[in-house]
C-alpha cells in the first residue's frame, strides 16, 4: 500500500512539474510562465479511457418502409387501380417478387445506402410524405411502390 501511495505521489508531481510552466516567446528573452491546470490528473485519466470522440454516434437517420417490386409498368397500373379499396400489406403479398411480400412489403428499419440509390432517394427525401404511396420507381430489380412508415434524422 505505501508503494502504491508513493508511485500517486510521483505520478502527481510529475504531472504538475510539466504541465505548470509554459515557454512563452519573447522579442527579448525567453520567460517561463506559470500557469492553472485546467483539469486535473483524473479528470485526464477518466476522459482518455472514456473514449467519447470514438464512440457510436447517436441515433442517425433512419427509416422504416414498405414495399411492392413488380417487373413490370402494367403490374404497378393494376395495383394502383386498387390501392384505395385493398389494405397495401395484401397487395404486396399477392403481387410483389420481393421476399418481402410475406411480410406485407415490410423491409424494417434501415439507413441510407442499405438500399439502391433511386430507393433511398425517396425514402430519404423530406418531401416525401409519411404513410403516402409513392411511385413506380424503377430500379435493376424492377418497379417498386414506396410507402414510408418513419424516418429519423432528417
Amino acid at each position: 500500500m505505501k508503494t502504491i501511495l508513493s508511485l500517486i505521489v510521483v505520478i502527481l508531481s510529475c504531472a504538475t512539474l510539466s504541465n505548470a510552466f509554459t515557454f512563452v516567446p519573447s522579442t527579448k528573452t525567453s520567460v517561463a510562465t506559470s500557469t492553472s491546470l485546467e483539469m486535473g490528473l483524473f479528470d485526464g485519466i477518466s476522459k482518455a479511457f472514456s473514449n467519447e470522440e470514438y464512440a457510436a454516434p447517436p441515433e442517425g437517420i433512419k427509416a422504416t418502409a414498405r414495399h411492392i417490386l413488380v417487373k413490370t409498368p402494367e403490374e404497378i397500373n393494376t395495383i394502383l387501380e386498387q390501392i384505395g379499396t385493398t389494405p397495401f400489406a395484401n397487395l404486396a403479398q399477392q403481387y410483389s417478387t420481393c421476399p418481402s411480400g410475406a411480410r406485407g412489403g415490410s423491409l424494417g428499419s434501415f439507413s441510407p445506402g442499405t438500399m439502391v440509390k433511386a430507393f433511398d432517394e425517396v425514402v430519404f427525401n423530406k418531401d416525401t410524405n409519411i404513410g403516402e404511396v409513392v411511385g413506380p420507381v424503377q430500379t435493376q430489380f424492377g418497379y417498386h411502390l414506396i410507402v414510408v412508415d418513419k424516418r429519423t434524422g432528417v
